[in-house]
């Protein structure tokens, strides 16, 4: 598997959560190989659900919008670090630890030898796994061969031992049957790297493998325990901690989530390179998340241990979209978007607010709310809210978004729950889009495996253009930030033998506003992408002067994509997909719409970068 850099890892993270509306699946590829977890293994499947993003790459050519959370343990799931969280490790696994590999293929070696034979031993015929050196292999084939004896004494009490060759270390009675059971050496287990050993309580028995454990109590039986869940069991005192010992090996979730169960609560563990986490839960907050339906729910998966509040009082989980708080007054409630990140801006329980001692309810078609033990916090509903994520919107750009749009959806005559769901669907896949197409640039480029801290490290940034395009020929590229991206488009407006000597007017960015730039002055952009529009030299070249006439005039940016199709072609303030929509279409008289995909397709307000991509009336070259 190709080493992902510090930067690509980041940007995967947090490119994934492109929503704060659960249930909008991401499907993710398994990297378990020939991991076999145990005959419990579940075939359930719990989607992963996207929520916040915070800046990559700077590029003075992109879409960017409102930053967002950027500091503290949860900030890849854009939630603020709540008081007491401020050290937490949600991942302390390695790369390895997340993702163990057993051996392709074992068995027991065929007549093995009592003694060491030159050039006659296993270890003569066959690769030895890394780690273990010929001497120690051949020590495993003689024990094979004493073992077949039953007379042969071991070095453990319990009856029914096997050495897995190369390793020389025995494995026995329930213990063996266990490891047998889930795969032995191709298991991800691995090879045994211990005998059986005796607890601390003097009770339950365990034997250590390379990538894992497998713990045995009379009261509980033989469990086999991965290393990232180990990293949380560890934290809590092993066996002897609150969680005691493994009712339940690991079980597989779906989308590299794993839940074992253990006498005093849950580990959950996310053995994903992308957002990995350990984490235990249980008592009244597990409860609570049970009864709310779990990783089904609006809250996704634990991604933090419980937590005690600075005043001692309370107790909280933190996880993947939001939080489940308790105290002995208070009981145990939720909080999730699009109240949490009022809460969290006020200052968790610290805020005047203090804990929440109701559920977030709706309030009318449109809102939600939720009491706290001094006050309440109102919000528009998860959909309006959802696409204020998505667009970078603050309240005050929220309400004048949610204003517009509900007379707009009025005078053509759309349901505005309709409306307003198929936009957030729309915006989504605007994302999903220019997250997929950076993920393949990136991959792409030999930058990529840097650990600089160079910030343009990443993607092959070039001029767009080459000597085949023509003034009026417009461009998509990927854009380069996790801000909300929706990609990045532009217009050229004069023609040259070499990318450099070629210029385009673009919507740059909040601060630049609308620009003419030249190729061999300008910042590059990623992936750029021509496309030819399909009309007449005429309606090109008007094009070209109503881009031309905006840079002049020195028009100023927006990010409201949402609304490019309403109100008058000539504005003050453009973005990159609204500057070239408006351009065709004035230049066409109306006509010509290079944000539709299909030939008369039902109206939306929105014009986002990848639909003039995909529109019937761009084609690429």
């Amino acid at each position: 598997m190709k080493a992902l850099s510090r930067k690509l890892l980041a940007f995967v993270s947090a490119s994934l959560l492109i929503s704060a509306t659960p249930g909008i699946a991401v499907a993710q590829s398994s990297l378990l190989g020939s991991s076999i977890r145990d005959e419990q293994q579940s075939k359930i499947q719990a989607s992963e659900t996207p929520s916040a993003d915070n800046d990559f790459y700077p590029s003075d050519h992109r879409d960017t919008t409102s930053p967002q959370v950027v500091d503290g343990p949860f900030a890849q799931w854009g939630i603020p670090t709540p008081p007491g969280a401020e050290g937490y490790e949600v991942n302390q696994a390695t790369n390895d630890e997340l993702n163990p590999q057993g051996l392709k293929e074992w068995h027991p070696t065929t007549n093995p030898n009592s003694e060491v034979i030159p050039g006659q031993m296993r270890s003569d015929r066959e690769e030895i796994p890394a780690g273990i050196d010929k001497n120690e292999a051949d020590k495993a084939e003689i024990r094979e061969a004493q073992l077949t004896n039953p007379d042969t004494p071991t070095l453990n009490a319990r009856p029914g031992c096997k050495v897995y060759w190369p390793s020389t270390f025995e494995v026995c009675g329930l213990i063996k049957e266990k490891y047998d059971k889930v795969g032995g050496p191709t298991s991800f287990l691995l090879l045994p790297k211990s005998n059986e050993l005796t607890n601390p309580d003097g009770i339950g028995k365990r034997s250590e493998f390379v990538n894992g454990y497998i713990y045995w109590h009379p009261k509980t039986g033989a469990h086999t325990v991965s290393l990232p869940a180990a990293k949380v069991w560890k934290r809590h005192g092993w066996e002897k901690g609150f969680l005691g010992y493994p009712t339940t090996s690991d079980m597989a979730l779906g989308n590299q989530w794993f839940k074992q169960d253990f006498q005093g609560g849950h580990v959950y563990t996310h053995n994903s390179p992308i957002r990995p986490s350990q984490a235990s839960i249980q008592g009244a907050i597990y409860d609570k998340w049970q009864s709310m339906g779990a990783q089904n729910s609006k809250l996704g998966y634990p991604i933090s241990d419980e937590l005690t509040t600075p005043d001692g009082v309370g107790r909280y989980n933190v996880f993947e979209h939001g939080m489940i708080y308790w105290t002995p007054k208070t009981g145990a409630h939720s909080v999730y978007e699009p109240i949490l990140s009022k809460w969290a801006k006020a200052g968790y329980e610290r805020s005047s607010y203090g804990y929440p001692v109701a559920q977030q309810e709706n309030d009318g078609e449109w809102h939600v709310r939720q009491r706290f033990e001094r006050g309440e916090i109102a919000s528009f509903n998860e959909t309006i809210a959802s696409l204020a994520k998505n667009f970078g919107l603050d309240d005050q750009e929220t309400q004048a978004m949610f204003d517009v749009l509900m007379k707009d959806f009025a005078d053509h005559g759309i349901d505005s729950k309709t409306g307003f769901g198929n936009l957030l669907t729309h915006s989504l896949k605007s994302l999903e889009f220019n997250r997929s197409n950076l993920l393949a640039a990136l991959i792409d480029t030999p930058a990529l495996q840097s650990n600089s801290d160079n910030e343009a490290a990443g993607c092959n940034y070039v001029p767009p253009g080459n000597s085949d395009t023509l003034a009026g020929d417009v461009f998509y590229s990927v854009a380069t930030t996790y801000t909300y991206n929706h990609g990045h488009n532009g217009i050229f407006v004069k023609e040259g033998a070499t990318a450099e000597e070629i210029e385009t007017v673009e919507a740059v960015n909040p601060e630049k506003g609308v620009q003419r730039l030249l190729g061999s002055t300008r910042e590059g952009v990623c992936a750029p992408r021509l496309l030819r529009v399909n009309t007449d030299d005429d309606t090109r070249s008007a094009a070209v002067a109503f881009a031309e006439k905006q840079a002049r005039e020195g028009k100023g940016y927006n990010k409201k994509f949402f609304a490019t199709r309403i109100g008058p072609l000539e504005q003050d303030t453009y973005n990159c997909s609204q500057l070239i929509w408006a351009a065709y279409k004035k230049a066409s008289g109306g006509g010509l719409d290079i944000g539709e995909e299909f030939p008369y397709e039902p109206y939306q307000p929105a014009v986002m970068p990848f639909d003039i991509l995909k529109s019937h009336n761009t084609y690429e070259y």
